[in-house]
């Protein structure tokens, strides 16, 4: 196994990825994680094709993905509280159970014949209100079962299989959408949240949990999240360049599938691309995001997060070559360089807070920085119903303008 080497402070220490993997609380952890994350997954790509489908209707497909996530990112300062309260184990396993009764209530909804697209939005809406729990939850939980230098090795192996769910996720949605329809694929998904959260109550302690301020008022300890990453600075700078980087990501949820129904002209199914497309894009990202564990350490987190923002906005154009192979070309590339993203960002955020607070900052950052999704997904609709092309160009400036903010937000370094 290869090893990399990391300073970690008075000692150098050796850890290799199998090093991670077994330690003691880390695999039922990334398994009930995959799990949640392949219903997350399935719940988006089926909701949006379905809508399109059924409706035929690219601006209603980017609301659907707009309340869907919106609801969630607003309460997420609260959700950070009672992460904290709680503890994390807990809180994302009540997520996921939550999740599952949604979602299978919209399954009866649509199966009785009564859901209308207000409806849904609405029941999309509820359903994002507890996802910060999971959302912050597992990044909370990883910093408590492996040391800091294995922060990286460890975000990279969540990442990867975060990727790899992208892959199945979309392939699982798009085979069960053509082949029993979208209710038959949300009960499934219902299915799977049961079951991710029957597979962290394998995830016990002991945990090195930091000690805790004396409890205050949930929106107290709400307000203190927020202002404690107002008063960080490589927190804002995080939350500035992601968030505008994930407005680019939300425009190719929409535009892509858009994309692909333009380009095959009708001489196939357009959730069968879609969804190899969309697997290609995470099978690049598990490896981009292994090789970003690697090679990165405590000084080249920042300059990773630029120089992959700066990437992302260079390939985005060779998706507005009107053919699907240019499409999958320019999304293998896109991965690719988003996995070295999202590690950088993971280890960053992590390392530059302090452990107290970890819950909190972790749920309120993660909701801050995608904050821009929701909106991307609106933007995407709309550009989308007037120009493809566009969509993807409107997505690089995204991705470059966020290089230039991570550029000059994120200090260089911080405690």
């Amino acid at each position: 196994m290869t090893q990399t080497t990391q300073d970690t402070g008075d000692q150098t220490t050796q850890v290799g990825y199998w090093q991670v993997l077994t330690t003691r609380n880390v695999a039922p952890l990334l398994l009930s994680a995959s799990l949640s994350r392949l219903a997350s997954e399935m719940t988006l790509f089926t909701v949006v094709l379905s809508v399109l489908v059924r409706f035929d209707s690219p601006v209603l497909a980017g609301l659907s993905g707009f309340f869907l996530t919106l609801p969630g990112f607003l309460i997420s300062p609260v959700a950070g509280a009672l992460l904290d309260r709680v503890g994390a184990r807990r809180a994302v396993i009540l997520d996921m159970l939550v999740s599952g009764v949604l979602i299978g209530l919209i399954v009866v909804a649509s199966v009785g014949d009564w859901l209308t697209a207000p409806l849904l939005l609405g029941a999309l809406g509820v359903f994002s209100l507890t996802s910060p729990l999971s959302a912050g939850g597992v990044r909370t939980l990883f910093p408590m079962i492996v040391p800091p230098h294995a922060y990286a090795k460890a975000n990279a192996l969540d990442l990867s299989t975060y990727s790899a769910i992208e892959v199945t996720g979309p392939l699982a949605a798009g085979a069960l959408i053509a082949l029993v329809g979208a209710d038959p694929a949300l009960a499934v998904v219902a299915v799977i949240f049961v079951l991710a959260a029957l597979s962290l109550l394998a995830v016990r302690g002991p945990f090195t949990e930091p000690e805790r301020e004396p409890r205050k008022h949930l929106v107290r300890e709400a307000w203190d999240g927020i202002v404690y990453l107002m008063r960080n600075a490589t927190l804002r700078g995080l939350a500035g360049a992601y968030s505008t980087y994930q407005i680019a990501f939300g425009i190719l949820v929409v535009a892509v599938p858009v994309a692909v129904a333009q380009r095959i002209g009708g001489d196939g199914a357009t959730e069968q691309w879609a969804g190899l497309i969309w697997s290609i894009t995470g099978v690049c990202g598990a490896a981009g995001a292994l090789v970003a564990g690697k090679v990165m350490n405590a000084n080249t987190e920042r300059i990773t997060i630029i120089v992959t923002l700066i990437a992302s906005a260079a390939v985005l154009p060779i998706n507005a070559i009107a053919s699907v192979i240019t499409l999958g070309v320019g999304m293998a590339l896109f991965g690719l360089v988003e996995g070295g993203l999202n590690v950088g960002v993971l280890s960053l955020r992590q390392r530059r807070t302090e452990p107290q607070w970890l819950g909190r900052v972790m749920t309120v950052s993660i909701s801050v920085n995608l904050i821009g999704f929701p909106i991307g997904t609106a933007l995407g609709g709309v550009l989308a119903s007037q120009s493809v092309a566009v969509a993807f160009w409107v997505a690089a400036v995204c991705a470059a303008v966020g290089a230039v903010m991570a550029t000059v937000l994120i200090p260089k370094a911080g405690r």
